[in-house]
């Protein structure tokens, strides 16, 4: 999916300060990005890499990384996937079996938990010729036709990564020639900032105050 920030009519960057303004009244320590004309925020969170970029377009584009791949809990993966793809909150149930197996992957044990739960998933393979290579990663989306509720990708290092374009998604139910710059900037700026502080907060112990901590 395509996060560069677009030209538009808007001001330009006025949907990324829409939702780094939501994101910080949620409670999270947000810091711009560098480059003025950047469009990724970084999300200060103990033992791990967070960011988020968003397009002018309509694009949002939320990772997730530990530090370390010894830190990364799948059981939580799959929870960050379905919340962020479903919407649904609250204990999410253990359907998987890839935990009980031996020899399985963390991406498998995520991917298994996942699909039992109803999410397609998808194994993508992607070779380095130069350095004779593979790299491995689950994609999972919501069955169905249409984006419904964008993509998550997850690796054996524990990232996690969400994309969804919301103003693809807003030009497919309204029909054709409706395709361009996103004119609802604070409704979408709405949706990325409630999808990425559901997330959080499964990532957030009960009662956690703000940190700085990056």
């Amino acid at each position: 999916m395509n996060t560069a920030c677009l030209a538009g009519r808007t001001a330009p960057g006025e949907l990324l300060r829409l939702v780094a303004d939501g994101l910080a009244g949620a409670g999270l320590d947000v810091r711009p990005p560098a480059d003025a004309d950047g469009c990724r925020l970084d999300i200060a969170w103990p033992g791990a890499r967070c960011t988020l970029t968003v397009g002018e377009g309509g694009s949002a584009e939320w990772e997730y990384w530990p530090w370390s791949a010894d830190d990364a809990d799948p059981g939580l993966t799959a929870d960050l996937a379905t919340v962020l793809l479903t919407g649904r909150t609250g204990p999410q149930p253990r359907l998987g079996s890839g935990h009980q197996r031996e020899n399985v992957t963390f991406k498998g044990i995520v991917g298994l938990e996942l699909k039992a739960r109803g999410l397609d998933v998808e194994l993508a393979v992607y070779c380095d010729e130069t350095a004779f290579d593979v790299f491995a990663e689950i994609i999972v989306t919501v069955p169905g036709p249409g984006d419904g509720g964008g993509q998550v990708c997850v690796a054996d290092d524990g990232g996690l990564t969400w994309t969804r374009d919301y103003l693809a998604e807003a030009a497919a139910l309204s029909g054709p020639g409706l395709v361009g710059q996103a004119t609802d900037q604070a409704g979408i700026a709405g949706l990325v900032v409630e999808a990425v502080t559901r997330a959080t907060a499964l990532l957030r112990p009960a009662g956690a105050e703000r940190t700085g901590d990056g």
